[in-house]
């Protein structure tokens, strides 16, 4: 019985990792596809529209990153955990500025590894125990029901975490909350070391939602502090 027809796609050029993974995750209830390099991944992610995609980072014939570049600049907003040796903070920063939701290094537990997923999967499913009312912030509408967005009537793709760091901020205007803050009330397990790697995230959705993300009018920064949604609108 698959849990809730939930889906993960792996891919990996590594055989032994592939067939860890999708035996763990298959026992778990998940339906699990594979592909074994970055164009095939590609091709699937595309046509298969899974879930979840657990993704390498070094691969044959197209790596990880460009991988979920390619996706993101398709508008596919599937949420990405990456899988990588290189865990300096300037590697993540790369992978989160290409819309990499989320990081486990390798060697990597397989628990940890459901728990993330599981945790990509409450943020993407935009399902809501109770209905929440649209929150709308001068021209921007925030759907929580429908996990939408809209800027004068015109819809706008989000990732996630995208989507859930502006809710977050919009739900109360004029706030001002650190990095921590924002990953304390969006993340579900705590990930050290990640305090700055908010960034990307914020950056990535200001090219998305603001007419000039150099000088945004929704989200904007508090120097020293971290964050707020522009209360005057």
């Amino acid at each position: 019985m698959e849990n809730n027809g939930k889906s993960v796609l792996i891919v990996d050029d590594n055989t032994s990792i592939r067939a860890m993974v999708r035996s763990y995750l298959k026992d778990k209830g998940y339906s699990v596809t594979e592909a074994a390099d970055g164009i095939s991944g590609l091709e699937m992610a595309l046509s298969t529209q899974p879930g979840v995609i657990v993704l390498d980072v070094v691969m044959p014939g197209m790596d990880g990153l460009t991988v979920c570049h390619s996706l993101r600049e398709k508008g596919v907003t599937t949420p990405v955990i990456m899988l990588t040796e290189k865990t300096e903070i300037q590697d993540k920063v790369a992978g989160f500025s290409r819309g990499v939701d989320d990081y486990l290094g390798k060697p990597f537990n397989l628990v940890e590894l459901e728990l993330r997923i599981e945790a990509l999967f409450r943020r993407s499913s935009g399902a809501a125990e109770s209905a929440e009312p649209v929150i709308t912030r001068g021209e921007l509408a925030i759907d929580p029901n429908r996990h939408r967005i809209t800027i004068n009537d015109r819809e706008v793709i989000l990732t996630p975490m995208e989507f859930s760091i502006l809710k977050f901020l919009a739900s109360n205007p004029g706030h001002v909350y650190s990095r921590q803050d924002i990953l304390t009330a969006i993340w579900d397990t705590a990930y050290e070391g990640y305090k700055r790697n908010i960034d990307p995230h914020v950056n990535r959705l200001r090219t998305k939602i603001e007419d000039d993300p150099k000088n945004p009018k929704y989200v904007l920064t508090v120097w020293g502090v971290g964050y707020k949604f522009n209360d005057s609108l």
